[in-house]
Parts: structure tokens; sequence; C-alpha cells
């Protein structure tokens, strides 16, 4: 069972994370938080389940935008990995429309980890959605990861697996 309410302990000391927003469902249950390390110019986003419509995944991503075009952030980290619903929907948009003002808000580089094969319930198609997303974007700022140390190394000193 995930805890809904916590990062996962092994990003939290990998990139030393605090809580900045939860996101919930109309029924109390959190689906979403988003973090940060300023000290690092970091921003996290991590899902847990399912959101229930798609203005709830855009409002997520809407904070990130937000946070950046504050400044200050200029890696992110998108965790993936317990999200149990297909954001393709939001695909189109998230491409043309919130990737484009997230580039120009300052972003240098992006790595979102991806849920494992069986991790991801029959019928999902988060890793196709996801992985979609990340050819669609392919100008090397955005990076797909499965490894947390690896997206860690990728973001923090831009080297990628096998540098």
């Amino acid at each position: 069972m995930i805890a809904r309410q916590q990062i996962d302990p092994g990003l939290r000391r990998a990139f030393e994370l605090e809580s900045l927003r939860s996101f919930r469902l109309d029924n109390g249950q959190i689906y979403a938080l988003v973090a940060h390390n300023p000290g690092q110019q970091l921003l996290h986003d991590i899902w847990f389940g399912a959101f229930e419509r798609d203005e709830e995944f855009r409002a997520v991503l809407e904070c990130v935008l937000e946070l950046m075009r504050g400044g200050g952030y200029r890696l992110w980290l998108a965790d993936l990995r317990h999200l149990t619903r297909s954001f393709m929907a939001s695909r189109a948009w998230l491409v043309e429309e919130l990737m484009p003002q997230i580039f120009e808000a300052g972003l240098e580089r992006e790595a979102v980890v991806l849920p494992e094969h069986a991790q991801v319930p029959d019928g999902f198609d988060v890793l196709s959605s996801a992985s979609g997303a990340l050819r669609d974007l392919a100008d090397g700022r955005v990076r797909g990861f499965r490894d947390v140390a690896a997206a860690r190394r990728w973001l923090l000193e831009g080297r990628l697996p096998g540098e």
C-alpha cells in the first residue's frame, strides 16, 4: 500500500524533498503531491493511483508551471511509477501547450520516472502515454527512467546512463 501523504523515502533522501502542495479527489483522497528542493532548483510531482478527471491531471502540471514561472527552478522530477490512469486525453495539451511554457519558464532538464510493466494494472496505458509524450518532446531536455539513481544523475549532473 502506498503511503498517500508521503514522498517515497528513497526519493526524499536522494533529492532532499519538501512537500509543497497536495491534490485531492472529491472524496479527500490525495492523488498527487508537488514537492521541491530550492537548493537544487528542483520541482517534483508524484502520483498516487488515479485522478478522476483530466482537469485534475492538468491542475498538478499547471501548479508546476506556476512554480517554474515564479523562478528559482530549472529541474523537474516527475514520478509516474504509481499512476494508474492514462493521461492520453491530455497528451496534446501537455506537448503543445504546457511544455513550451515550461521550457520558456526555464526548465533545463526533466526526468520522468516510469512504472515497470508489472506495476501497471492490465488495461492501463500509463507507460504508453508517458513514452509517447516523451517521444513527442524529443529535444533532449526530457528523459524517461525506470531507475531513480539514474534519474538523479541526469537531473543533478546531466549524466545519462553509460556516461
